[in-house]
Formats: structure tokens, sequence, C-alpha cells
């Protein structure tokens, strides 16, 4: 076979040079569809996320009512860091803390915490913008229940039966929990009473201590077991117009307990010691430092003085302890409740003319912790302004 015999005709190879150029136009318009369609699905794809991932980071809830603010805590945020951003001022970041009482620790807070900028609004109701009142000297019957706290005090009769720290066991001046010592009293041991169950006044010759009386009192004997406060005195308290000797501001030492009385010293046991003990130091009843008390209606209709404070000021305000000269043999008990009284001009005081003209005013309510023989211990559950030595105070018969 010639060459000649396997030659194509020029025609037919044009019509196949046309044909495979309309296959890859079709095929290249074919990928730019496919192209064109992956592109409008990605950019649909996008829409849907980038704007919450580049959104505001503070989401603005119910606007129009309360205008709050929550911020989404970030890794690497925490409140200082939080506080300059919004605030301009890291200092801020306490009250940043107190607008989120579900943060417990300050320094622990987490991506995805949620913050209030803000102080939480409370629920929109319809109330009136002030309240007046017709004075706020306005009588108030006040009956809280309080839980007192014995302060250091003892009345000139308890000072009197006290018994005093002699000697001690071990070999030391500085006594403390656990140590044994040996104290004199005033009373008589129990093993001394006599058959009638009255117990005799005790020998005051020499050795009494420091617990001071020409003459001791008669009273509940010392037995084994007995549980005593020891104490030292700070400073006596006077009446402010009769300056007579009511009793004494005590500092306690710690308690004991009696081991045996076999002798005129008893050996007694230290218990407790809040600071060193020493010969010398006094010896007292028992009481509980914690005591509830409840309001008690006033049977007897009394007028005392503020004689005292427990703390040194020279004025009180509510809850702080004050001493009124009347007490158990007036008909005072524990839970009865004065009224402060005061008259005067606000800015001069008592200082100015005519002052019976000027009408009572009630400055505070006094409630009594304890009552002793002449004047009694109060805690103040009112005030209304400072309370001074020497003002009335009024025990109203059924309040």
């Amino acid at each position: 076979m010639t060459p000649s015999s396997h030659a194509m005709p020029a025609g037919a190879v044009e019509r196949d040079l046309h044909a495979a150029r309309r296959s890859l136009g079709r095929a290249v318009l074919l990928i730019l569809v496919v192209a064109a369609l992956i592109a409008a699905t990605d950019a649909h794809a996008q829409t849907a996320w980038l704007p919450e991932a580049a959104g505001p980071a503070i989401v603005v809830q119910q606007t129009a009512s309360t205008g709050e603010r929550i911020y989404s805590v970030q890794t690497g945020d925490t409140l200082w860091s939080v506080a300059e951003d919004f605030f301009g001022e890291p200092w801020y970041w306490p009250s940043l803390w107190s607008y989120n009482p579900q943060i417990t620790n300050p320094h622990l807070i987490y991506p995805g915490d949620r913050l209030y900028l803000s102080r939480r609004s409370a629920p929109m109701v319809k109330r009136k913008a002030i309240t007046f009142a017709d004075s706020r000297y306005e009588p108030k019957r006040i009956t809280p229940v309080v839980l007192a706290r014995r302060v250091g005090y003892i009345s000139s009769r308890d000072y009197r039966e006290s018994g005093a720290i002699e000697a001690s066991r071990e070999e030391r001046n500085m006594l403390g929990t656990l140590d044994e010592v040996y104290a004199r009293f005033r009373l008589k041991r129990c093993s001394e009473v006599e058959e009638d169950g009255e117990p005799k006044l005790t020998d005051t010759g020499e050795g009494e201590g420091e617990a001071g009386a020409a003459d001791a009192f008669a009273g509940p004997c010392v037995r084994d077991g007995d549980r005593y406060v020891i104490y030292r005195v700070e400073r006596e308290v006077y009446h402010p117009t009769t300056h007579a000797l009511l009793g004494y501001k005590i500092n306690f030492l710690g308690e004991a307990e009696v081991l045996h009385t076999k002798k005129k010293l008893a050996a007694m046991l230290l218990t407790k010691s809040y600071t060193e003990i020493s010969r010398g130091d006094l010896v007292t009843n028992v009481f509980e430092p914690l005591s509830l008390v409840k309001p008690v209606t006033n049977g007897e209709e009394l007028v005392a003085t503020v004689i005292d404070f427990h703390h040194e000021t020279i004025a009180a305000g509510q809850f702080s302890y004050v001493y009124l000269d009347k007490g158990a043999a007036d008909g005072v008990k524990r839970g009865n409740r004065f009224e402060i009284v005061w008259r005067g001009d606000g800015l001069r005081g008592t200082a100015v003319k005519a002052i019976k003209e000027y009408p009572d005013e009630q400055i505070g309510i006094a409630m009594v912790v304890e009552a002793y023989d002449n004047h009694c211990l109060a805690v103040l559950t009112h005030t209304v302004r400072e309370i001074e030595r020497g003002m009335a105070a009024v025990m109203a018969k059924g309040f």
C-alpha cells in the first residue's frame, strides 16, 4: 500500500478539529459553572457564621425596660481588664464584682461566663417616688430579739464577794490553761455551812487578797466542782450626778473549776485562759458570754439616767452598751425596754432658755441585758442620734 492510499481528505480533518474545539468549550463552560456554584455555596455558608464570629461582644437585653448590658468573658479576661476596657479604670473592678453576685471568687472567671456591666434593674412596678413620715422622732415601739454579749462589767456587790488567787501549785509566775491555783474566797466553804443551811460570814483576817471590803457578804457557799470566771479590774463606774460607786469595768482572763475545798484556800484548775493569769487576779461567778434577750413587758413606770458607756467614748449609737441607774431593786428585769428621751435645740443642745417648754423626743431604745441591784446594763437597739451621758431614760408601764 502506497502512502497516498492512507491520506485523509482535507475536509475531514477540518471537521474533526472543529468538533474538538466545541467539546473543549463545553468542558470549560461546565468547569466555570461548577466553580461558580461552589463559590456561591461558600459565600452562603460564610454569611451564616461571619456575623456571629465578628459580632459585638456586648449583647443588649431588654433595652427598653432595663438597659442591662451583658458581657461574655473571653480567654484571658480578668475583672481588672474588663473594668479597664469598659470603664477606663481598672480600679473599678470591685464595683463590677458587686454587680455579679454569682461570681464567688473575683480571681476565677472563665470563658463564656456572663458579666453584668451595671447594677441589675429591679422589676418596674408602680410606686410612689418618695414616702414622707410625720417625724423621724416619732415614738416607735420596736420589739426586737437581741443576741446580747455579756460585756466586761461587775457590780460592786459581786466585786465584794469575789475571791482572789493567792498561789499556784506550779513553780511559775504567769499562769495559763491546766495550771492549778489556790484561791481564797470571801464566802464560806460548803463544808463549813451551819446545819440550818445558812452560810456564815467569812473571816476577814489577813490573806483576803484584793477582793476588798471590811466585811464579807453572806451568800452561796463554795463547793467542789463549782465553775468561776477570773477577771482583773480596769476602772470604776460612778454615777455622774451622785458620784456613787456602782461597779467596775473588768477584763476577762479565763475560767476555773474548784477541785476541792479541804482547806481555807480552795484548789482550782484553770480550764481556760485568754491571757496570762497572775496572783492577785479575782474570781467571781461564771456566766454565759452570749445570751438571747427577748422583750419583756414593763411592769413598772420608771425614769432612769444614762450613767456610762461600756466602751471609752463620749457618745454612743445603735448596738452600744450603756449603764442605767435603775436596777432589780426598782423592779427592772431582763428584757425591759427604756426609751431614751431628749429635749432642746438640735444646734445648741440643752443650752437654751426655758428648756421645760421643749417637748420630749424619743431618740433611742435600750433593752436591759442584765439587772443588778441598783442599776442595769442595756444595749441600744434603736437610735436616731448620738446618746450622751446624763440623758433621761423612761421605762413606760406596759411597753
